[in-house]
Parts: structure tokens; C-alpha cells; sequence
């Protein structure tokens, strides 16, 4: 494996990275809820039990939204992500472009599909979401599309593998690095992800817009349609095969 943190950090120098990054999440837990009391009062009763069972928030994350500091609560997959592991605390990942996080999405629930073992009858697993924004920005960020790190692109965005990313934002997070961003492995065009190591690299407490959209997953392929902006984007499951295989390096 390649070690790219001992290849790069003499010659790196953090730079400070804003913008705004789009997030997509599954929007049900109100939904389900609702379905197992009889009234509002019951409901919030409910959700303040959940709340309790849930782990505690991250500090510095008191007076975030929730969509904003959810991300941070919560541990990483069973083998990590993309820039953590599994040991590490979990990091607010999104996209500048919102065809950029939709493909991210799309491939997780091509992975989920392939898990089942049991397909729905109607052949279509239909789900709602939230797609949303946030400002980012801090001095202590990384740019993996630019030097030096720009010399490893090809294992920073290998969609199977994510042992050298690992490592590389495990040292960046002990550099102090607040922001990353990176190029997707999800995309053919030259998508740019974020992923925000500490909440201080948010701007705003509050998403800038959140957006409803429905999401219908078949064996073949995945898409989103809003009905607030009328974007539709399709992904066909062939174009996140590896080898003729779907990766699941984090599952």
C-alpha cells in the first residue's frame, strides 16, 4: 500500500477551502414513527426516548441543525469510509455537485439492493430523501485534486480499495486538517467530494436549502427525481462495476 501522507507531507501546506457541499439522507424517521402511536404528544414521547438511546452528540455540535450533526454522532461503517476508519470518529461527507452526492447515494443503494436477500416483488425499492446544503470553511484544509497529493490520483479514487485514503485522512486529521476535498470514484466527470473531519469546518449552523426527492432502485440501476426542480439522474449499475463486480470496500 501506498503510504501518500509520508510522500506528500513535506512539501504540503494547508489551504483554506469554502464552498458549499450538497448531502443527501434518508428522510424516515418521522414517517415510522408516527405509524406506531395515535396521536402528536405520543410521538414526541417517542422521539424523545429514541433520542436518548441514541448516542450522545459530538461536542461542538450542541447547536447544529441535526442533519448537520448527525454525521459527526455516528460511528463509521463496519470498515470505515472513504478518509476514516472504523476507530475514528465519523466525518460530514457530501458534494459540491448535486449529480456528485446522487451517484455516491445510488451506488450505496445498488450495494444495499445486493444485499438483500430477498428482492421487493415489484422489482422497485422506492425511497424518500432530504438533499441538502451546508457551507464549509476553514484555513486547515486539504485539496487531494491539487498538488502534491494530485501525483496519487489514480489510488485516491480507486472505487474498492480505501486503505491508502484511510491512512491519508487519519494522518491529515492528526495534522489538525478540519476539510478535505477529493475527486469522486463514482463519477466520470471530475466531481469534487468534501468530507469535513471536524464541525469547526462548517460555516453556518443551518442547511442552506433541503430539497424532498424520491429515489426508485431496481437490480439494473437507480434514480432520483425531485418534484420541487424536476431533475431526474439515472445511474445504471454497470457504471460502478469493478471487474465485473460491485465493490462494498466499506461493508
Amino acid at each position: 500500500m501506498i503510504d501518500i501522507w509520508s510522500a506528500c507531507r513535506q512539501s504540503f501546506t494547508p489551504r483554506t477551502l469554502q464552498g458549499e457541499l450538497i448531502r443527501i439522507v434518508e428522510s424516515q424517521e418521522q414517517v415510522a414513527t408516527t405509524a406506531l402511536v395515535d396521536d402528536l404528544q405520543e410521538q414526541d414521547l417517542l422521539e424523545q426516548m429514541l433520542e436518548y438511546s441514541k448516542p450522545p452528540r459530538r461536542p461542538a455540535t450542541e447547536s447544529l441543525h441535526y442533519l448537520l450533526a448527525t454525521p459527526f454522532r455516528y460511528p463509521p461503517l463496519p470498515h470505515g469510509s472513504r478518509l476514516g476508519s472504523r476507530f475514528e470518529p465519523g466525518l460530514l461527507y457530501g458534494s459540491q455537485q448535486t449529480h456528485g452526492v446522487l451517484a455516491e447515494a445510488g451506488y450505496y443503494r445498488l450495494v444495499f439492493w445486493a444485499g438483500m436477500q430477498v428482492p421487493p416483488p415489484s422489482g422497485t425499492l422506492v425511497t424518500e430523501h432530504t438533499v441538502f446544503g451546508a457551507r464549509y470553511h476553514s484555513a486547515q484544509g486539504a485539496a487531494l485534486q491539487h498538488p502534491p497529493f494530485a501525483a496519487y490520483e489514480k489510488t485516491l479514487t480507486d472505487p474498492a480499495d480505501y486503505a491508502a485514503t484511510q491512512q491519508l485522512g487519519s494522518a491529515l486529521r492528526s495534522a489538525g486538517i478540519e476539510a478535505i476535498e477529493y475527486l469522486s470514484a463514482r463519477t466520470v466527470e471530475r466531481t469534487i467530494n468534501v468530507g469535513l473531519l471536524s464541525p469547526a469546518a462548517l460555516a453556518s449552523p443551518r442547511p442552506t436549502f433541503q430539497q424532498h426527492w424520491l429515489c426508485r432502485t431496481r437490480a439494473g440501476q437507480v434514480g432520483f427525481y425531485s418534484s420541487e426542480t424536476r431533475e431526474v439522474h439515472t445511474f445504471a449499475r454497470e457504471s460502478f462495476l469493478v471487474r465485473g463486480q460491485l465493490p462494498s470496500p466499506c461493508i
